[in-house]
């Protein structure tokens, strides 16, 4: 009867273009109060009924719900269709679509869907959102849809403890926040309207626990703080331990995940083999969602490499996490024990890049202890190994895909770190690895089946499909995973 417009008796002008759309008034009444309301109550409407907030491709969904239980919507049309449901108290209909909503959230909609979430009062929704945001949080922020945010969920999000991203990236993500206002409300982006925009949001940016040049070449430059606030932020950052300079140092955020740790799937080596022009795969299943860094791979060739300028070897320092030690080999740190992961850049200070590129400074090479020169282009390509790594999800889509190169003794593991850790569901993923030139490398024997991560947490592993060549559980290439798991 729908359909044909059947005895229809009352007209709806849908959407901004008012289009007519002919419903049955007892239908409506029967299962929904607020059109039993509009309809029928003391104060009901007459005549053609003007909807302009709803389109006629999603108030039609609504319909047939309400008429057939129908429930097909697309992904374009779920948020805009939980919205009517929710305006025309459709409870079962937006019971549907959230279930439905949560099931696909994914870095290219939840902003979306936590915005709307937050305007429909769906807790239970928002909630799910914000999950996902604090454990993506270096993703989200960098996400052109963060920019859509209201001003609401921008504090949801920036003033959570565990929000898993650098404060850098917290301060660019704001900035840019701030820009994509000014240009909804068409006012210029100046210093000081990007300050009016930010307001109190400014202050959840944790400041004194940014990497001190970063702030005095970026943030103060931007002139977004006021005088005072800068001097306040510098004497932090040279309070060498003073507490009356100190004392406005804020509390670093405490991301889920614990620091980094190895995850070695073989126990010894076996003989070096070709590795160029194939593929190397193995998948892997965390028993709870982890962070994952990176993988670690075997090297390629023996390699030492001589400063230019004073002709010594030029050593690569390591940076511990838990001590702020600067070591020249990578072992556990003779100060306090605790194993180092991260590669110290000599060049600009800090501690999160890949060993031969640092992503801060965005310069490759190594510098001399001895006469402090930045040694650039120093690897001979004889020695270097062209890598490409892939990370594919449990349908085999692909998550992140890099290349890297392979410069350290072939029994000696290169970690290669992703530019931004990703967070892995209790899924199966795949790593791929494929070599372009015909190096050899060692290959693991008596690989383990499943490693345990500690507090009960462990990684299984499983041959798959995608390898071309010997490397499966028990032996071959991709000795080990980079993961912090949840504390």
């Amino acid at each position: 009867m729908l359909e044909n417009q059947v005895d229809c008796d009352v007209t709806f002008y849908v959407g901004k273009q008012k289009e007519d759309v002919n419903v049955h008034k007892y239908v409506l009444v029967s299962r929904s109060s607020v059109f039993y309301a509009m309809l029928c109550g003391p104060l009901h409407e007459t005549g053609p009924i003007n909807i302009p907030d709803i389109e006629p491709d999603v108030f039609k969904q609504l319909l047939s719900f309400i008429y057939f239980e129908a429930f097909e919507p697309d992904g374009d049309s779920i948020l805009a269709l939980l919205y009517a449901a929710k305006k025309y108290a459709v409870k079962s209909l937006v019971d549907k679509c959230v279930n439905r909503l949560e099931k696909e959230v994914s870095l290219d909609n939840v902003c979306d869907i936590l915005q709307q979430a937050h305007a429909l009062d769906e807790n239970d929704l928002r909630r799910k959102c914000l999950e996902y945001i604090i454990d993506n949080g270096s993703y989200v922020l960098k996400h052109s849809s963060f920019g859509n945010l209201s001003a609401e969920c921008v504090e949801m999000v920036v003033s959570h403890d565990e929000l898993c991203a650098e404060e850098d990236e917290v301060y660019e993500a704001l900035k840019h926040w701030a820009e994509t206002e000014c240009a909804q409300r068409n006012i210029k982006p100046s210093t000081e309207n990007i300050r009016q925009v930010l307001g109190g949001l400014k202050n959840l940016i944790r400041f004194s626990v940014m990497d001190g040049k970063y702030f005095a070449d970026k943030v103060a430059a931007d002139n977004i703080l006021t005088v005072d606030e800068k001097l306040t932020f510098l004497r932090n950052f040279l309070s060498n331990g003073n507490y009356e300079a100190a004392k406005n140092i804020q509390a670093a955020r405490k991301p889920r995940f614990q620091e980094m740790q190895r995850v070695i799937r073989f126990s010894t080596y076996g003989p070096a083999s070709s590795t160029g022009s194939i593929v190397h795969a193995i998948e892997f299943r965390c028993s709870k969602k982890v962070l994952m860094h990176g993988i670690i791979l075997y090297g390629a060739t023996e390699s030492k490499i001589n400063c230019y300028n004073c002709g010594l070897v030029m050593l690569v320092s390591y940076y511990c996490s838990s001590c702020g030690g600067v070591m020249e080999n990578k072992r556990c740190c003779s100060n306090c024990g605790v194993l180092t992961l991260q590669y110290f850049c000599n060049h600009c200070g800090n501690a999160r890049q890949s060993k031969n590129y640092c992503n801060y400074c965005r310069r490759s090479g190594q510098c001399c202890h001895n006469c402090g020169c930045w040694q650039e282009s120093s690897i001979p390509n004889e020695i270097t190994s062209d890598t490409v790594v892939q990370l594919l999800d449990e349908f085999k889509h692909m998550i992140i895909s890099m290349k890297c190169q392979r410069t350290t003794a072939e029994k000696e593991l290169v970690e290669v770190l992703f530019d931004d850790p990703v967070v892995l569901k209790p899924n199966w993923y795949t790593i791929t690895l494929a070599i372009s030139s015909s190096n050899t490398a060692c290959s693991g024997v008596n690989g383990e089946k499943v490693v345990g991560l500690g507090d009960g947490q462990s990684v299984e592993f499983r041959d798959s499909s995608l390898s071309s060549t010997d490397t499966n559980v028990s032996r071959g290439q991709i000795p080990g995973l980079l993961l912090s798991r949840r504390r």
